[in-house]
């Protein structure tokens, strides 16, 4: 009789898991490949890109309830979608007219908090509702989910510009007389570490979970919303995140080139483990309730744009949620450290 723990043994893997592994890897270093310069070059660059998620996101949210709606709801929603995420540009369009705001790429001083107007907002109940009016497939139930999951995404978007311009924003108040070719250098290469140190928290909980999950994963997690996740998996995701995003964060403000000066900085990096620490968990929130939509639709995959990972928002959304709290977590320090100076 074998002495062996079953529960410490590593899981055989089928061949179809090991084709799987194979096309996540390829699939993700070429995301990798397209996606960091994008990232690190910002201004107009990274806006397309962000764009462009948010273009197909919004689609995959209306397609995966398997209906054929009218070709107005895709028009409507995908308006709706642009004008939440980037309200904080719109909202300054008056001030572009008068000259009071000089309009150009990089628009740190308009992405200096989360922007969610109550007017798109009720626009886009009252769109939505006149659709299920217009469109007798369209239900109120439809208009409820796609308008909730429109709510997630756009907030999520905005709060990656957010994460990519906030550090220069902050960066300008802390130099104001470094001249303009530094500032720039900073503005499209420094500026991008936070959102770099976001992404690295967020993919390698990914990462991490799924490969300890595929090894040693014995315990299911939440079987009616994600059945392969386990405990095992989730653990290993955590504190492999929180390793590697810390490290990251610790070295680079260690070595003089802070995340955000002031914040996630050499003297503040007790701040930087605490963020490490809830963006594992915040991105494995995410990911459950993207996957209690499919599950609700009963689809395995927002999309098929990537192999290997399905679609844009299978992609991305443990992301947004990470994003999302990292962009909260800047917010509201700043906010208390205003409260303790005055």
């Amino acid at each position: 009789m074998s002495n062996h723990n079953p529960e410490l043994q590593p899981n055989q893997l089928s061949e179809e898991t090991k084709v799987s592994m194979r096309t996540r890897i390829i699939s993700a270093v070429i995301g990798l490949v397209v996606c960091v310069p994008l990232v690190v070059l910002g201004d107009f660059f990274f806006f397309a890109f962000i764009t462009f998620a948010l273009i197909v996101g919004t689609y995959e949210i209306i397609h995966c309830a398997k209906k054929k709606y009218n070709i107005a709801l895709y028009i409507v929603a995908w308006i709706l979608a642009i004008l939440m995420t980037y309200w904080p540009i719109i909202r300054n369009i008056p001030n572009f007219v008068t000259g009071q705001a000089t309009f150009n790429w990089h628009m740190y001083t308009m992405f200096d908090e989360l922007y969610i107007s109550i007017l798109i907002l009720v626009l886009s109940v009252f769109g939505l509702f006149v659709m299920v009016i217009i469109d007798k497939g369209f239900t109120v139930r439809d208009a409820c989910f796609i308008f909730t999951m429109m709510l997630i995404i756009t907030v999520g978007f905005q709060s990656a510009l957010i994460v990519r311009y906030y550090p220069s924003l902050i960066y300008h108040k802390v130099f104001p007389e470094a001249t303009t070719q530094f500032m720039n250098t900073y503005d499209n290469l420094e500026s991008c570490l936070l959102l770099v140190y976001v992404l690295i928290g967020t993919f390698m909980t990914d990462t991490g979970a799924y490969f300890v999950g595929v090894f040693f994963g014995k315990h299911k997690m939440a079987p009616r919303i994600s059945p392969k996740k386990t405990w095992e998996g989730f653990v290993g995701g955590v504190v492999i995140s929180l390793l590697s995003s810390f490290a990251f964060g610790f070295i680079f403000s260690m070595t003089g080139h802070p995340l955000v000066y002031g914040c996630l900085d050499k003297d503040h990096w007790y701040l930087i483990l605490v963020l490490s620490a809830i963006i594992p968990i915040s991105s494995v929130l995410g990911d459950f309730v993207f996957s209690a939509a499919k599950r609700h639709f009963e689809i395995k995959d927002f999309g098929n744009i990537i192999p290997g990972h399905g679609g844009v928002l299978d992609r991305l959304d443990s992301a947004i949620f990470s994003l999302l709290t990292t962009a909260a977590f800047i917010s509201l320090f700043e906010y208390w450290s205003e409260f303790v100076t005055h």
